[in-house]
């Protein structure tokens, strides 16, 4: 019989492979067995919002966190989990009041949560740039929650769904466009940086929003269509160095190369907990990369026939050079030597001696153990 834990367990493993519809089907078949699983909820609200569905990730976050402040025995560390994503999703909602609250009571509870430090600095942005553009005086800020006040005073779990829901009264959010859908991305990796490429042709650096921490990675481009992508990979799975990382906006991708902390260690995932990450030094261990394609490759076989195909071209390159610049440099009787004797030898033979050449037709020499045939048409 399947269990909570095992259809858990499998949505996990979806979720790292980055199939997140078979994730939401693993986690709602788990829910569907018990709906007060509060991480269970947590984790479907995290692939709502890598599919871009970030109401259905706000109700989850919403429902994990009743669940969790009803419990006799509060467990803090799943209830700052669940005001973080109850902050993001409300952020993607553009309910940024609404995502300041949460995750300011998310640092009450844990100020080291991976990514909070990233989303609080993205909704602060968000609140700034709305209080520029709107010149009248705003609702005074909801105080911080001291650490010693419980959640409950600032997030109650009877608490009503936020201002989305009344379109009268808020500014309808830009279309989004769901990351596992619209945009591919691709990863590899060497012993010092893991390279994330994103397939998003003539962004400008203006349209382009990316934050790195040792923790997590951050994507935001504003599209020409006018839809926001979004990338956020939280927690990454291993620590990255965030000020020795960089990127490059390109016509073609968006190219992300983020710094090891710990050099030669190859990631077996990108986000979320790595049972698979080995040394790329090992004994027997070829060098991987890894990639949001289905189909797994081989890529170190596919890099070591692209360097003797590499090898092949500049030695017959620079074999012709020779040739082409014996050519330039030979007289009339020299060149008409080697023009004969390639041409009629079927180029299997070359000759600068024209007193030789000329004396009749030059037979084909095919190198030794081939054997020459005619070609009929």
């Amino acid at each position: 019989m399947t269990t909570v834990h095992d259809l858990f367990a499998q949505g996990s493993h979806s979720f790292t492979d980055e199939d997140y519809e078979g994730a939401l089907d693993f986690y709602s078949k788990a829910l569907a067995i018990d709906n007060n699983h509060a991480e269970a909820l947590l984790k479907r609200s995290a692939t709502y919002q890598k599919l871009g569905q970030h109401n259905e990730a706000y109700d989850d976050a919403i429902t994990a966190l009743s669940i969790v402040q009803n419990e006799s025995a509060k467990d803090s560390s799943v209830e700052a989990k669940a005001l973080l994503r109850k902050g993001v999703a409300a952020f993607h909602l553009q309910e940024y009041s609404t995502a300041k609250v949460a995750l300011d009571a998310c640092r009450a509870l844990n100020p080291e949560l991976p990514t909070l430090a990233t989303w609080t600095k993205k909704n602060d942005q968000e609140l700034a740039k709305r209080a520029e553009s709107d010149p009248s005086p705003a609702p005074a800020a909801a105080p911080s929650t001291p650490a010693s006040a419980t959640i409950a005073d600032v997030t109650p779990a009877t608490s009503p769904v936020p201002a989305h829901t009344s379109p009268a009264t808020t500014p309808v959010p830009a279309p989004l466009t769901p990351a596992a859908h619209r945009v591919r991305h691709e990863w590899y990796q060497n012993d010092s940086f893991v390279t994330i490429s994103v397939f998003i042709k003539n962004a400008r650096d203006d349209m382009v929003d990316i934050n790195i921490t040792e923790s997590a990675l951050s994507v935001s481009v504003k599209m020409p269509t006018g839809s926001d992508y979004s990338l956020e990979l939280e927690p990454l799975s291993h620590k990255v160095i965030a000020n020795e990382s960089r990127f490059e906006v390109l016509k073609t991708k968006i190219e992300i190369q983020l710094k090891k902390e710990l050099v030669g260690i190859k990631w077996g995932a990108l986000e979320g907990d790595d049972a698979h990450a080995t040394s790329m030094a090992s004994a027997g261990a070829a060098p991987a990369y890894p990639t949001s394609a289905k189909k797994p490759k081989n890529w170190d076989a596919l890099e070591k026939e692209a360097a003797k195909e590499e090898e092949k071209a500049d030695g017959d390159k620079a074999l012709n050079q020779l040739f082409a610049q014996i050519y330039k440099d030979a007289d009339d009787d020299t060149r008409r030597a080697m023009m004969k004797s390639f041409t009629e030898s079927n180029g299997t033979c070359l000759s600068t001696n024209w007193d030789e050449v000329g004396k009749g037709t030059v037979e084909t020499r095919p190198p030794e153990g081939m054997v020459a045939k005619k070609y009929n048409s």
